[in-house]
Parts: C-alpha cells; sequence; structure tokens
C-alpha cells in the first residue's frame, strides 16, 4: 500500500491493478485527490476506485462519486459484503479491459483506424445510427462531442514539420481511454475526432469533451532535435441528437460549431 497521495501515483505505475481502495479517515480529501488523479491519468483512467469512508464523514456520496470514486463503503459494513464488492469491481474492469483488447485486435480489419484504433467514420456513422434508435426506445438523451486540433495553438510548425503527424496516433489513443465504457470515439478526418455519448445531454458532452481536451492539453508531445516539445488544443462542437433532427444532422452541427470556433 502507498500511505500518501505523493507515493500512491508511483505505487499505482509499478504495476497494473484491477481495482483501488482508498482509506478516507478523517480527513478524505488526500483520498480523493488520488481518485480525482486517476481520472486526468489516461493508463489509470478505467480503474475502479473504492473509498473507504465514515458515516460521520462530511463528505455526502454523491460528492465522492463526483470527484471520481466508483463506490463508497463504511467501516461499519460486513468485510464480506465489501469484499465481494471490491472483487466486482475489479472483474468489470477485466472485462472492460478484454474488450479493449478485442477491439485492439480489430485494428487491421479496416473497421478501426489502424493508427489510432478508434472507429472510422462509416462504422460510427452505423453505431451513431443504432444508438440513436436505442435511444428514441429509452427515452434517453443522446449526443454529440466532436474535437478538432485547434488552429488557434501554436502547432503551425509542428503541422508543417509533420511532428503533429507523428503525435496523431497517440491523441487518438489517449482520447478512446478517456472515454466512458458505454461512450464511443471515432477518426473522422486527420485531425478531427467524435464521441458518442448515451444518456448524455448536450451540457454534459461539452463536460465531457472539455476533460478531455484539458488532459491532452496538458501533454508535451516530442517535436524535433534540439526544439521544444509542443502542446495541442482542441475547438470543440456539440450536439444532442433530436427525434426531428436524428443523429446525422447532429453529428453535422457538432462538427459545424468546432469548425466555428
Amino acid at each position: 500500500g502507498a500511505f500518501t497521495a505523493y507515493t500512491a501515483f508511483d505505487y499505482l505505475h509499478e504495476r497494473p491493478f484491477d481495482t483501488v481502495v482508498l482509506w478516507a479517515g478523517e480527513n478524505p480529501n488526500e483520498a480523493l485527490s488520488i481518485a480525482a488523479g486517476m481520472r486526468r491519468n489516461t493508463r489509470l483512467y478505467h480503474v475502479p476506485a473504492l473509498l473507504y469512508m465514515s458515516e460521520e464523514s462530511y463528505l455526502t456520496m454523491s460528492e465522492a462519486y463526483h470527484r471520481g470514486v466508483s463506490d463508497v463503503a463504511s467501516p461499519s459494513s460486513a468485510e464480506g459484503e465489501t469484499a465481494g464488492r471490491v472483487i466486482e469491481l475489479a472483474r468489470a474492469y477485466r472485462r472492460q479491459t478484454a474488450t479493449r483488447k478485442a477491439l485492439e485486435r480489430a485494428r487491421s480489419s479496416g473497421l478501426m483506424d489502424p493508427a489510432t484504433g478508434l472507429f472510422t467514420r462509416e462504422l460510427f456513422a452505423t453505431h451513431l445510427s443504432r444508438l440513436a434508435h436505442a435511444s428514441r426506445i429509452r427515452n434517453r438523451p443522446l449526443s454529440v462531442c466532436v474535437l478538432k486540433v485547434s488552429e488557434r495553438t501554436d502547432v503551425a510548425e509542428a503541422r508543417a514539420q509533420g511532428w503533429l503527424d507523428r503525435a496523431i496516433p497517440q491523441i487518438g489513443a489517449m482520447i478512446g481511454r478517456l472515454v466512458r465504457v458505454e461512450d464511443t470515439a471515432a477518426r473522422l478526418s486527420h485531425e478531427v475526432f467524435a464521441l458518442a455519448l448515451p444518456a448524455t445531454t448536450a451540457a454534459a458532452a461539452r463536460a465531457a469533451g472539455e476533460r478531455i481536451a484539458a488532459v491532452i492539453g496538458c501533454t508535451a508531445f516530442e517535436a524535433g532535435d534540439a526544439r521544444p516539445p509542443f502542446v495541442v488544443e482542441f475547438d470543440i462542437g456539440v450536439a444532442e441528437v433530436s427525434p426531428a433532427q436524428g443523429a446525422g444532422r447532429a453529428l453535422e452541427e457538432a462538427a459545424r460549431r468546432a469548425m466555428a470556433t
């Protein structure tokens, strides 16, 4: 185990974990900082975190979930019950990991973008249509988010020298790891990506897009020899699918808003 937030991430990067248990104690801030940090890390983003939190804590369960915690347990709960929840979190994570590995193996099938492992635009369009049909049946929202590499960032030289081309596979892979299991990420064109977000309103979709853009914006990508690394920002467009307009129109609207930013 790790005893401070400073050593926790070194510990978590030493080997892979299927789930993480955090002890809140009297002050949950340190445990919550670890959970929040995991949600900002592409490698740890999907690893579930269970928070041991006393019933007298000032922190509410909703606040804990908002900060990146997957489940909350009380020290007064039966150990067997808590252990079962931890094991189930780990099993669910392993199922998700196995699914992602299966999709990785499909890179050369023509259905997935070979550079990033994301859906191609053709497969994405078909899947988005199915999601729209399911959302109408379930009466749940469905939103689309488009992320376009921004022209406002200082990437002109990186683009001209081919450094951005070398970074695109890493950027696409990061986007694919920073979405929920139920979400779908695609590469629409060389520098344009899209997300299909089931059960998500337009406001929540924008928040998801901004979070992904912020994580990638904190990443330094390699440039040429003896040149400083460069960063990438995104223009974001979001649209919610409506029964009247359909999924195709929503995707066009999200792309238009990203291009107009």
